[in-house]
């Protein structure tokens, strides 16, 4: 319903505490230079808006409304306890839980890891069940952070909350999905997605409570006690059929649910989109407009489907990367910093040519390009970590130069009959 007959003012103060209180003490309503906030219907929002832009947003389908055929958005895999439960590699994972194994009592392991305190964890119990070393079948690659691939062992005795209604999904067979977070409280905007093959960890684009990723595969497998055990695609049908009848394009034709995935991820990552909407995409799930004509979809589509290519780091939609790995040293990240045009991971060593769009571009609340450096501090880059590093550097300024030809007139959006 609507509201009337009554007024919300709002008014800012930058001043200090004690001239703050003297303004106020000293100033009248009348003099105030405030600004009317009152809403006009749910969601009763206390801030200015306009009204009509919001109307218009909240009448297209929202990502959690495209992806439910599995329910309600779920987060990705919290483990409560990353060093124990998050490897750098399969060989690591494995040792981990056979030095564990080998503990004679709980304070032992808590000593070498920071294990979790909560009910749904249990020392005992874990060591009993893992002793039949069903476990290492179900050692598995994890997407942790953005180009960060871990490894995990998908054993509710290790990670502990696996949410398993979805990322059955993405262990079961092969599978894409959106990372997306509900909400954004970064001043630099929205960024908050990704695409991912793996299963996830609920942090992947950030690591903020308030900013945790939800996961939406495209495709849902059937569980073995199923009657139909074929894959099934995780759009609503409606929304579906709707969307392929407005892009059906004469040279296209009718796009399948990989043009359509991929239009849903191009058009999050279309600037005007993210500028026109800001207001609204801090507070829920992305809203998903209607293509304005069939030749709209189809141009989105085919960024959008570079982004992801680019994203799941394929090497053909990389291709070269001129950062080039220079200096005499040890290889370990010291303190890395971007310098002149090079990236340094120490005081000898660096990528050359380093774009600084790269080093700067957000993906979530991270900065891909200086995180996985700092992440792995200490550490010793050997040769397929220089590589993998110089494709994230091509990675990001390819997002960035993608992105601004991703155009939508979104003024002509259509809503949701």
């Amino acid at each position: 319903g609507e509201i009337s007959g009554c007024l919300l003012q709002w008014f800012v103060n930058h001043l200090a505490a004690f001239a703050k209180c003297s303004a106020l003490e000293a100033a009248t309503l009348a003099a105030l230079e405030a600004v009317d906030v009152t809403p006009k219907k749910a969601p009763w929002p206390f801030k200015k808006s306009d009204w009509s832009l919001r109307e218009l947003y909240f009448g297209f389908p929202g990502v959690a409304d495209w992806f439910s055929p599995n329910g309600r958005p779920a987060p990705g895999i919290v483990t409560t306890h990353d060093q124990f439960a998050i490897s750098w590699n399969e060989g690591e994972a494995r040792e981990k839980v056979e030095r564990f194994l080998t503990t004679s009592n709980e304070s032992e392991a808590r000593g070498i890891w920071k294990l979790c305190s909560q009910d749904q964890w249990n020392y005992d119990r874990a060591k009993s069940i893992l002793a039949d070393e069903a476990w290492r079948d179900f050692v598995t690659p994890i997407a942790y952070r953005p180009f960060d691939k871990r490894y995990t062992v998908y054993d509710q005795n290790i990670a502990v909350h696996r949410r398993e209604r979805v990322m059955s999904h993405m262990r079961n067979g092969k599978n894409i999905a959106i990372a997306c977070s509900r909400q954004n409280k970064g001043v630099t905007g929205f960024h908050h997605v990704t695409c991912h093959i793996e299963i996830a960890e609920s942090s992947l684009v950030s690591n903020k409570t308030s900013e945790i990723s939800s996961c939406f595969p495209l495709y849902l497998y059937p569980d073995e006690q199923d009657l139909d055990q074929s894959r099934r695609v995780n759009f609503d049908p409606k929304l579906y059929a709707r969307l392929q009848a407005l892009a059906t394009h004469p040279t296209h034709g009718t796009p399948d649910e990989v043009a359509v995935f991929d239009y849903i991820y191009g058009l999050l990552h279309c600037p005007a989109y993210r500028a026109t909407y800001a207001e609204f995409l801090k507070i829920d799930f992305p809203r998903i407009p209607w293509p304005t004509t069939p030749d709209a979809f189809w141009d989105i589509s085919a960024k959008g489907g570079m982004l992801r290519r680019l994203h799941l780091m394929d090497p053909t939609a990389i291709g070269p990367t001129p950062y080039p790995f220079e200096g005499q040293g040890d290889g370990i990240i010291v303190k890395p910093r971007l310098e002149n045009g090079r990236v340094w991971i120490n005081a000898t060593q660096s990528f050359a040519n380093a774009p600084e769009v790269a080093w700067g571009f957000y993906i979530g609340g991270y900065q891909p390009a200086q995180k996985w450096l700092k992440d792995r501090k200490g550490r010793q880059l050997g040769f397929d970590d220089i590589q993998h590093y110089q494709s994230i550097l091509k990675i990001l300024s390819e997002t960035d130069r993608i992105m601004r030809t991703i155009a939508m007139e979104l003024s002509e959006a259509r809503a949701r009959d």
